[in-house]
């Protein structure tokens, strides 16, 4: 297993692997390859789903010819078709010391306490390769006499869905299909546009892709590569069938002497986006997901004269393409502002997916003195998970009309009353004295918010993504500050995070010193 403890999105496609997978309900033994060159090893994976305690009762066994070795431990955290399941895994090496046809020895795990044994594998062990795959002392052979595999690579687009509504989002990643290379390297042809007709198109951030490293595709066994610099989040704005992702990629052989790069042309992927069903809602702007509605900062009283201001919140699973300001029937009531924002994260579903959280801010001219009445507020989108339009509403309460505020009329005091004005050199002294303190003032807390901000970051040590988040939710950090910690860090070090920390709002940095005592109120 590659990086122990790895945070991955796995996206499943469903294709022939040659691998032996053998598995109970908690424990899985998993063997491959099942024929291998002499000199070469094997590897048997233990994977136990859940958090329990989970041992190797034997770590070296030698039998009948085939030695097993115990290599270590990791956990790994895997997201199939967007739910999540944890894993612990144990590896081992199997290697022989002849060429033949073997039996896997029997393998012993404890998991919860209960005893797991691996079933009688069968595996093949050929004739010894030119050049073993555990190279020490020449890792980078020159093969004269070897030729490059007659196969051209592939490369293609996909989605996680085919078949999708118009205004609901989705991801697609291209994946490199090769047999002839050793290294394979995959870049986007910078000259070359990418092809999404009637889409909107945005880069993912802290979003990767993994899928199985061998698929049978066209009927021929092809290994894979996951082009993860570029994951994208795309959004029909058109019904009908479209081919997108058309463009060109750069491919080769980082190992391989004197080899010439290639031009790619990938295949795109072939969709459809229906139309939703008929019958909308009057107010229906286009929204997909399943949202929430919620009003604040409304107030329960104003004086005549005076604005009243109040935000509309609509927060939930989806996109926010389909989310905009609703017409006000009453006049008075302006939208004054409006912000919008969308992350890739793990739903309450335990789903990962788009979250979008879209702010109005309305302000009401007060004029009447009677008690003031406002229509009410409604919200409709279409849910994916019941297949349907709802609608959302808010009721608002009564605001109490007061007085219009007099405004206090003060008599200006006589010529002989005045009081003799300062010297014009005093004020720009004081002038200037003032100005250079509060500079200083201002400096001295930036430098100290600083270094209480790194201290808690080096607190954190190397927890970055899902672990960090986790840690935090053990320290009763609520998910909202958790994410806004993790979003903040990222995989940056620590000069970069340090930059990040001077570029944020007042207001952020506040809240990130708030949140370093609470750790430190918890610690």
């Amino acid at each position: 297993m590659k990086n122990s403890g790895k945070f991955v999105l796995l996206f499943s496609l469903f294709y022939l692997i040659p691998i032996t997978k053998i598995f109970s309900s908690d424990v899985e033994f998993n063997f491959f390859p099942n024929e291998f060159s002499l000199g070469e090893h094997a590897k048997l994976e233990v994977r136990a789903h859940g958090e329990k305690s989970f041992r190797a009762m034997q770590t070296n066994i030698k039998q009948n010819g085939v030695r097993i070795r115990f290599s270590g431990s990791g956990t790994e955290t895997q997201i199939i078709n967007f739910k999540v399941s944890k894993s612990q895994i144990l590896n081992f090496y199997v290697d022989t010391e002849s060429e033949g046809t073997f039996k896997l020895p029997e393998i012993s795990v404890e998991y919860d306490h209960k005893k797991y044994t691996s079933p009688p594998i069968q595996f093949k062990v050929s004739k010894r390769s030119k050049h073993s795959q555990n190279q020490f002392f020449n890792p980078f052979p020159i093969e004269i006499d070897e030729e490059p595999s007659d196969e051209s690579p592939e490369v293609s687009f996909h989605t996680n869905k085919s078949v999708f509504y118009k205004g609901e989002p989705i991801v697609g990643y291209y994946v490199l299909y090769y047999n002839g290379y050793r290294q394979p390297f995959l870049e986007r042809d910078p000259n070359q546009s990418i092809s999404f007709p009637y889409f909107l198109s945005e880069t993912l951030r802290q979003v990767s892709v993994q899928i199985e490293p061998e698929v049978l595709r066209k009927n021929r066994l092809k290994k894979t590569l996951v082009y993860d610099k570029e994951i994208y989040g795309l959004t029909a704005i058109k019904s009908g069938k479209f081919q997108i992702g058309k463009t060109k990629f750069i491919s080769g052989d980082s190992l391989r002497f004197n080899s010439l790069q290639e031009t790619v042309d990938t295949t795109p992927a072939t969709v459809t986006v229906l139309d939703l069903p008929p019958n909308k809602p009057k107010d229906f702007t286009g929204a997909i997901g399943n949202f929430k509605l919620n009003l604040s900062n409304f107030p329960k009283n104003i004086h005549r004269g005076e604005t009243a201001y109040f935000e509309i919140t609509i927060e939930g699973e989806g996109g926010y393409e389909g989310i905009t300001p609703i017409p006000q029937s009453d006049r008075k009531i302006q939208l004054i502002s409006q912000n919008k924002s969308k992350t890739f994260r793990k739903l309450e579903s335990g789903e990962y997916g788009f979250y979008s959280v879209v702010q109005f801010l309305y302000g009401c001219q007060i004029e009447s003195l009677s008690k003031l009445q406002l229509t009410p507020f409604q919200f409709s989108f279409f849910s994916l998970k019941e297949n349907q339009y709802k609608t959302l509403s808010i009721q608002f309460p009564e605001i109490a009309i007061l007085p219009e505020k007099k405004r206090e009329t003060e008599n200006p005091p006589t010529k002989a009353n005045l009081p003799k004005p300062p010297s014009i050199f005093l004020l720009v002294f004081l002038a200037v004295l003032g100005v250079l303190s509060f500079l200083g003032y201002k400096r001295y807390t930036y430098n100290r918010q600083s270094e209480e901000f790194l201290d808690m970051v080096q607190n954190f040590g190397k927890k970055r993504n899902v672990f960090l988040a986790d840690y935090l939710e053990k320290k009763e950090i609520s998910k909202e500050d958790s994410q806004f910690l993790v979003d903040l860090l990222g995989n940056f070090d620590i000069q970069t995070i340090e930059k990040t920390f001077h570029n944020l709002s007042k207001s952020e940095r506040n809240k990130v010193l708030s949140l370093k005592k609470q750790l430190k109120i918890k610690e």
